[in-house]
């Protein structure tokens, strides 16, 4: 379709792309409120680090369950319908959180949570694609999750504020409004004109040149030939059909590996400088970095797959990754270098994940790309569980930092070699 190739970026794009990107920020924060309210809750309750990890992958697995449950259903119902249920899904997680009673109550309310938001990845980054077109494809995803690491930065002197004058429910609290809130805005926005084309009927050829109008374009006589949505089982056999199934498997295997990396450090770093010697306010200094130096990583990504294709770029990005974890397990007292190297790594780590976003577009049509996405990110939502109760399990097993940085170089590099492969495959299809 034309809006996979189209090249002019209308303001109603535009202003798709700002109001999604905001609404990512909005789940950074549903995501890392957990995080910041953790030494308030083990105060309160009393936990291991162990514990501690089970309740910081609670969301995570709620994450993986919505990415491979519900947002298949996007190519069913629409991307903008199921992004809205996840909202509402993701709000009322949010205020279970807000009035639990136990700690069971509170990982109930954070993996509903993680269910409504695993549901609104996967759908709008999909409609973020290919409302980009495929010139874009790149630096318009890389501009959407953009907001998840500049949401987490910002979420923290907000959750500063918050502990200090209410307490660890009002974060909560205010992830619940946000939640609603944005369930008009996703509404208001066009839905994907492939899908519409795809499930057809009297009204879609009006309905999509409708939009078309909006952005500008030139009405269509008739609809555009798609291949007919496939969800649910039929959608996931076609991933592992003959034509897909070495790329399923290797981002499937990438997702999986890059996400327990990242979820291991976005959760573990502010305890992981405790443990090496330094103070909470530095170790929560670190953690800030780590998400502020991801951003430009995020914006070079998307500035780079313009030129070059995502796969390897994203290679290149996961084997400095890999370089700046093995240097970091080496380091150790001087708080100036090791912030430094804490950049680094946000820079090559949130980059690296937005790279493998970028690289699902291109591996699948667009009548399964919901569902090769869904299932992609709910691989990768795995990771993300094992990464931070692993790490809990390890330290409390008497692993020390430099242990665990030296350990997750393996799977960084691992994870570059996915990467590499998807582009040779590329490469080797194109001659």
């Amino acid at each position: 379709m034309e809006t996979q190739t189209q090249e002019r970026i209308s303001p109603i794009q535009v202003f798709g792309l700002f109001a999604l990107t905001a609404l990512n920020m909005q789940d950074g924060f549903d995501i890392l409120a957990i995080s910041y309210a953790s030494s308030d809750i083990m105060e309160s309750w009393g936990i291991s680090r162990t514990g501690l990890g089970l309740v910081l992958s609670a969301s995570l697995f709620g994450m993986m369950i919505g990415a491979v449950v519900l947002s298949p259903l996007a190519d069913r119902f629409g991307r903008r319908t199921i992004a809205a249920w996840g909202l509402g899904i993701s709000g009322v997680g949010m205020l279970l959180a807000m009035v639990s009673w136990s700690i069971d109550a509170l990982l109930i309310g954070r993996m509903i949570t993680g269910i409504g938001i695993g549901a609104i990845l996967a759908s709008v980054n999909t409609l973020v694609a290919e409302y980009a077109g495929e010139k874009y494809v790149g630096i318009a995803v890389g501009t959407f999750l953009l907001g998840f690491p500049l949401g987490a930065y910002l979420s923290g002197f907000l959750a500063d504020y918050l502990l200090e004058t209410a307490t660890w429910r009002h974060l909560f609290a205010f992830g619940a409004v946000s939640s609603f809130v944005f369930i008009p805005i996703v509404l208001v926005l066009p839905e994907s004109m492939s899908y519409i084309a795809q499930r057809g009927g009297p009204r879609a050829l009006e309905r999509i040149n409708k939009i078309r109008r909006n952005l500008g374009r030139e009405p269509l006589d008739q609809l555009p030939k798609t291949a007919p949505a496939i969800s649910g089982l039929s959608g996931i056999a076609k991933l592992f059909s003959a034509e897909y199934l070495t790329k399923t498997i290797l981002i499937w295997t990438g997702f999986f590996l890059l996400l327990s990396t990242l979820y291991f450090l976005l959760s573990w770093i502010p305890r992981l400088f405790v443990e090496i010697g330094f103070t909470v306010a530095e170790g929560n200094r670190a953690e800030r970095l780590i998400n502020l130096i991801g951003m430009p990583g995020i914006l070079m990504m998307g500035s780079l797959t313009l030129f070059l294709r995502p796969s390897l770029v994203t290679s290149v990005y996961l084997a400095a990754l890999a370089l700046c974890l093995f240097v970091l397990a080496n380091l150790s007292g001087d708080l100036g270098v090791l912030l430094f190297i804490v950049g680094a790594v946000g820079f090559f780590l949130h980059g690296g994940m937005i790279g493998l976003y970028s690289i699902v577009p291109y591996l699948y049509p667009s009548h399964i790309r919901a569902t090769g996405t869904g299932w992609a990110i709910g691989m990768s939502r795995f990771g993300a569980v094992v990464g931070p109760y692993m790490a809990g399990v390890l330290l409390d097993a008497g692993w020390s930092p430099q242990d665990l940085f030296k350990l997750y170089v393996v799977p960084v590099l691992a994870a570059s070699v996915c990467a590499f492969a998807l582009y040779w495959l590329h490469m080797r299809k194109a001659r």
